[in-house]
């Protein structure tokens, strides 16, 4: 399992996530968009992201997130 707070500051970035995450946000808005649905997580609010999902990170929050398995750039021979 992996662990860590960031910064999102209005980029959006595209991606298909390789893990299974959780993001909380602690301040802001961060906007997840997949199959064409924008998901909005604000303070308080939390949001399951299973792996293989494609989708677009985007808004502006600080917000915490937890990844499963820890491993997963070994996995997918990204290290």
């Amino acid at each position: 399992m992996g662990a860590g707070f960031a910064r999102w500051e209005g980029a959006e970035v595209a991606w298909t996530v390789l893990y299974d995450e959780v993001i909380f946000v602690i301040e802001g808005e961060l906007e997840v968009t997949a199959a064409g649905e924008t998901h909005r997580v604000t303070p308080g609010q939390m949001l399951w992201i299973p792996e293989g999902t494609e989708l677009i990170y985007g808004g502006q929050a600080l917000f915490g997130y937890a990844l499963y398995p820890g491993n997963w750039k070994a996995l997918h021979g990204m290290e």
